[in-house]
């Protein structure tokens, strides 16, 4: 990856539906009985992340999913998700933020699709920060986060994926979100590089 693609002018930090529904043993996918060691693994490293792009001044945007009758379509409510019920209702404990918090000075953006592109001001705020490359975190990697890379990349962002700070609920799920984000959609780092690169260019 060209060092220049993630220096922290040109960079915007987005993470992705780290909630308590997809991430916490007592949410949504907890309760279904799926592991979330993965995921919350992954959560280690945002905050880790997270505090790289603060200190190198790199914007950080906060995505969340709600879900209410106001929005819930026929189609939207007809997929399979394999879960225990509806996830991150409006205004309960399931779509609050797990272990991370947006700074009072970070931009939160509320989705209610899987791309963070549909329906939502994102679009408008990235191009107000004019800045070219979006590195994206979160979960899960082959539903939201794979669904806002491509719809990133398809409106002319540099699409940045951070492997290790993205998880899904199966490594074979995941696995597959990375190869196509790899191969079609942008590059794809781990945290410690652009941890580095951020480092680097706060020095000078």
């Amino acid at each position: 990856m060209e060092a220049e693609l993630i220096v922290p002018d040109r960079c915007v930090l987005l993470v992705v539906d780290v909630q308590n529904d997809y991430c916490h043993d007592d949410g949504v996918f907890g309760r279904a009985g799926r592991d979330l060691r993965p995921i919350q693994s992954a959560v280690d490293r945002v905050l880790d992340v997270v505090a790289a792009a603060r200190r190198a001044e790199v914007p950080i945007l906060w995505v969340r999913t709600e879900h209410d009758r106001w929005t819930d379509s026929a189609a939207w409510l007809g997929r399979d998700v394999r879960s225990a019920g509806a996830i991150c209702p409006t205004g309960t404990w399931g779509a609050e933020f797990y272990r991370v918090a947006p700074a009072p000075d970070e931009r939160l953006i509320t989705k209610h699709r899987y791309s963070a592109f549909v329906g939502t001001s994102l679009p408008v705020v990235l191009r107000a920060l004019g800045r070219p490359v979006v590195a994206i975190a979160g979960v899960t990697t082959n539903v939201c986060v794979e669904s806002t890379a491509r719809d990133a990349f398809m409106q002319d962002w540099q699409v940045v994926l951070l492997e290790d700070c993205a998880a899904a609920l199966t490594k074979a799920e995941h696995d597959a979100a990375v190869h196509n984000v790899r191969t079609y959609f942008g590059r794809v780092a781990d945290a410690a590089a652009v941890e580095r690169a951020w480092a680097e260019a706060a020095r000078r």
